[in-house]
């Protein structure tokens, strides 16, 4: 009898148990509600109450189960105008491409940071929408919101919007939208300095890496690019923590010295 006590689990072990179980099966439930398609269960807990979750360190995509070599490149380039401070004259800067910095971060770098692929995230999830926008939505996309409010831009996208048009792609269109033009304002504020930034732009662009032949040697750089157009948009707001915290990305990708 008494070997048979020291033997038996107090218990608090059975309970430590399933409690482990019970949180690695909630897990993987966000995570998979996550990284699948928009359902009625999604939808019922939110997607900020998910992302809140998942991000930054649980972030996952349905890629990991189809680990097929990427076919496609894409370019996310900024541009600004500003004014001045010598002059008082407004300046167009030329544009710069993020994702070539990001490029320098990766390559040869087993543990690149999660930033190198900031711009690239972001000009993947902007072909998604454009791709299923009709031609009504695509040209209120290319137009210049230089005073009015961008939100106003979603409700007109919204009243454009018909059969062809999949359910939620208005709103993620305007929540990338947003993020974009975040990344181009915290960008121009690194690189131009205490300057009055009046307007920001971004372009996406997007080519196909070429079938490979016997004896070819064409590369991606030979592909040509198909642009996505985006008007001008007013500055976002950003806190000099913010600009302090992304300025190191910036450095690092060579995009600033």
């Amino acid at each position: 009898m008494s070997g048979t006590g020291r033997n038996r689990r107090p218990r608090w072990a059975g309970l430590v148990v399933w409690l482990g179980v019970t949180a690695v099966l909630l897990h993987t439930f966000v995570i998979a509600t996550w990284v699948g398609p928009s359902t009625p269960v999604r939808e019922a807990i939110g997607t900020d109450t998910l992302r809140s979750y998942v991000h930054p360190v649980f972030d996952q995509s349905w890629r990991i189960f189809a680990p097929t070599p990427r076919r496609v490149a894409v370019n996310f380039q900024v541009r600004a105008e500003y004014v001045d401070p010598a002059t008082g004259e407004r300046v167009r800067t030329e544009w710069f491409d993020l994702v070539d910095g990001e490029d320098s971060l990766i390559q040869g770098n087993l543990f690149p940071p999660r930033m190198s692929l900031a711009s690239r995230r972001i000009a993947n999830r902007l072909h998604s929408a454009m791709d299923d926008l009709n031609d009504r939505q695509l040209e209120l996309v290319a137009a210049n919101f230089l005073t009015t409010p961008i939100a106003e831009l979603g409700d007109l996208m919204m009243d454009a919007t018909d059969s062809s048009v999949p359910r939620g792609t208005v709103g993620n269109y305007m929540t990338y939208d947003a993020v974009a033009t975040h990344l181009a304002t915290l960008f121009h504020r690194a690189a131009l300095g205490d300057v009055e930034i009046t307007h920001v732009q971004y372009r996406t662009g997007r080519r196909y890496v070429p079938t490979w032949e016997p004896g070819s040697t064409r590369t991606v750089d030979d592909a040509s690019i198909t642009w996505f157009d985006y008007g001008w948009r007013q500055p976002a707001e950003v806190t000099d923590d913010e600009l302090a915290l992304f300025a190191p990305y910036l450095r690092m990708s060579g995009a600033i010295s």
